[in-house]
């Protein structure tokens, strides 16, 4: 690799740096290069780092490659994040530059020059997850609600029905008079832990504000909401109870419109009584468990 100081350059370099040839595989790699993924420069050699791209990635690395095509010997091409996984199965994430510069015979190599910022995706992530987290409950806040159903439904057609459901605990605020505001904190606390343990995978469960709770159901119609918010009825710590309003989403609408037609619709339960739950369907109403004095 050319003149005896680029070599001592290359090896100190704090950065991962790697050339590969005109096929994509690589020919060489810095120490640097060598721990971020894993793995050593005789492991490497000959290899595309397609094999140790996270699957996810992948589309990724091929839209890259098909970009810089395009790109002249010497022009920057192409930026990107990715990951690789290491043979132990360990994620690192980094920021990749590649250029094209001269090879063997004049040919178009690649040289990657790779950051490792796992460190940074991971502080990222840690105070995106507690941005969005409700300090009382360890639940979705509104913001971590939002979040997660823009990731829930993300370039998705509404194939199948979704409910949407807004509950409140009956006469919270007599409860909190008469025990106190430590037990109504505790009541909300393990109101959502005993619902995250028997919710499915995908649903999501966000503590709106105060008392009241806001659930997404994918895949659930209206009949076998009724059924989760009975299930969920009888969770409700030292017999008290709760109001819930539920609708399904309709197609083309946003998710906010579903929450202001399910929260009217909790408001109904509210005025017929409460510990109840009513839907949409000419507004049908499922007693649901509990008691509502505390």
């Amino acid at each position: 690799m050319g003149e005896p100081w680029f070599r001592s350059m290359f090896e100190a370099c704090a950065v991962g740096m790697a050339l590969a040839d005109e096929d994509g595989l690589l020919v060489e790699a810095n120490p640097a290069y060598c721990t971020l993924v894993g793995r050593s420069v005789p492991d490497l050699v000959g290899r595309s780092s397609r094999e140790f791209t996270h699957p996810e990635d992948l589309l990724q690395h091929a839209g890259v490659e098909a970009m810089m095509s395009a790109v002249q010997v010497g022009q920057a091409a192409a930026q990107l994040e990715k990951r690789y996984v290491r043979p132990d199965g360990t994620v690192r994430w980094a920021w990749a530059s590649m250029t094209y510069v001269a090879g063997a015979g004049g040919r178009r190599w690649t040289m990657a020059t790779v950051h490792d910022i796992t460190d940074r995706r991971r502080l990222e992530d840690t105070l995106r997850v507690e941005a969005g987290t409700d300090a009382l409950t360890g639940l979705w806040n509104r913001r971590g609600w939002r979040a997660e159903m823009r990731a829930l439904l993300n370039g998705r057609e509404l194939t199948a029905p979704m409910t949407i459901a807004m509950l409140d605990v009956d006469h919270f605020k007599v409860y909190n008079d008469v025990y106190g505001h430590r037990a109504g904190d505790e009541l909300l606390r393990e109101l959502g832990a005993r619902a995250q343990a028997v919710l499915r995978g995908d649903d999501v469960l966000a503590r709106w504000g105060g008392e009241e709770f806001a659930l997404a159901l994918p895949r659930c119609a209206p009949t076998d909401a009724a059924r989760v918010l009975n299930l969920l009825a009888q969770l409700v710590p030292d017999g008290q109870s709760f109001s819930a309003g539920y609708t399904t989403m309709r197609a083309g609408e946003s998710v906010a419109d579903a929450v202001d037609r399910a929260d009217a619709l909790l408001y109904t339960a509210k005025r017929r009584g409460r510990r109840r739950a009513v839907t949409d369907d000419n507004h049908p109403v499922t007693p649901i468990a509990g008691t509502t004095s505390p």
